[in-house]
């Protein structure tokens, strides 16, 4: 039975309208980080959707996190990203950290005290994680970290990041371990400027560089050699947060769109030579009820545990993320002349959207991941 919607969303509606969604150009005219925003959700008691409640959370299901980045996605891209970042950031050390660990940085992050990064990708490595060269080599009671990572969402603003890093690069995948790095004071560690970027401006993306960086072996998240299983456990729910975009991408873009017609009074019954442009309408609003449908089918599955899951979420970030890309396109499209105007915000959904595409596993990863599991599955019925 699916678990009654709770107050966290109908308070996530009120910040959204309170706060998110006047202040969304600014942040993207400016490149100003949304701080403020992600603390008002806290406040509000959306802060850790997806945790323990005895960690600060509210331990929701999935489906109700996804509504939540959907529509803080609808309003701001770039909140919606800092958003997932911290629950990116508290979901593998919900799974994998000690119990000093745990009551260190989940809370924290659960009321926006603390902000939290994940530092996966290398410019060298790209999808292929195994072939990571961050390495992070044992000394007695502490590691020696050197490497670089790049594209880390929330990277120069983290009080606290998750690295993945590997112990012996010959190991591939077996070396791959996770670390919990407390950035305050830390030597020998650099976060760069945030990148200029086509949207989400206000989410900062830097380059970290770990240079002799000492850490101790307590900041350890698991064992050595445990970070690879950690990370596919992990991406279940990242994914999850790119498809909830992909979707409020598209919910946002349209909602623009026709309050846009209705001032100008395309969408009255009366006007025939609009029908076309009604009949448009129509069409992208069931795709986006169809790509919802999906998203909480996917979450639900989820947290069933199903073996299917992980295929099906692959499903979902790929399909959704392309939505929100096309049905964003397609309102631009559709208001003529005035689909670049920055203040109707229908071109700045369309350029938020574009990056769900690559982050979190590119759309081409995904293809090849479901494409496995339709040999496998075929292979299975045989």
């Amino acid at each position: 039975m699916t678990p009654e919607p709770s107050n966290e969303l109908a308070a996530v509606r009120n910040v959204i309208a309170r706060m998110i969604a006047p202040d969304a150009e600014r942040v993207d005219q400016t490149s100003t980080f949304p701080g403020a925003a992600i603390r008002a959700l806290a406040e509000a008691g959306a802060g850790g959707l997806l945790m323990p409640v005895e960690y600060g959370g509210q331990a929701r299901p999935t489906r109700e996190y996804a509504e939540a980045m959907e529509l803080i996605s609808a309003a701001c891209g770039a909140t919606a990203t800092v958003y997932m970042t911290q629950m990116h950031c508290a979901h593998p050390i919900n799974l994998a950290g000690t119990p000093q660990q745990v009551d260190q940085w989940i809370p924290a992050l659960c009321s926006g005290a603390a902000i939290g990064a994940i530092a996966l990708t290398e410019s060298d490595a790209g999808s292929d994680v195994a072939a990571m060269r961050t390495v992070a080599t044992r000394h007695d009671d502490h590691y020696v970290v050197n490497g670089s990572k790049i594209f880390i969402s929330n990277g120069d603003m983290a009080d606290v990041i998750v690295l993945f890093a590997t112990v012996d690069p010959v190991l591939g995948k077996d070396g791959i371990t996770a670390f919990l790095v407390a950035t305050e004071n830390l030597q020998g560690f650099d976060a760069g400027r945030p990148m200029k970027k086509l949207g989400q401006k206000g989410a900062s993306t830097v380059e970290l560089t770990f240079t002799d960086c000492r850490i101790p072996v307590d900041w350890r998240l698991g064992d050595e050699g445990a970070g690879y299983p950690l990370l596919l456990r992990s991406v279940l729910n990242s994914r999850i947060s790119a498809s909830a975009q992909g979707v409020g991408f598209a919910q946002g873009a349209f909602d623009a769109t026709v309050r846009h017609l209705m001032r100008d009074g395309l969408l009255s019954a009366q006007r025939r030579d609009a029908q076309d442009l009604q009949f448009d309408l129509a069409r992208i609003r069931s795709e986006i009820a169809a790509g919802r449908a999906l998203v909480r089918e996917v979450c639900d599955l989820v947290d069933s545990g199903a073996p299917e899951a992980a295929a099906e979420v692959s499903v979902a970030k790929l399909h959704c993320t392309a939505l929100g890309v096309r049905v964003a396109a397609e309102c631009v499209a559709l208001l003529g002349d005035d689909g670049d105007r920055c203040d109707l915000g229908v071109e700045r959904r369309l350029r938020d959207a574009k990056i769900t595409e690559i982050y979190d596993g590119t759309n081409q990863v995904q293809s090849m991941l479901i494409a496995r599991d339709i040999r496998i599955s075929a292979a299975a019925v045989q």
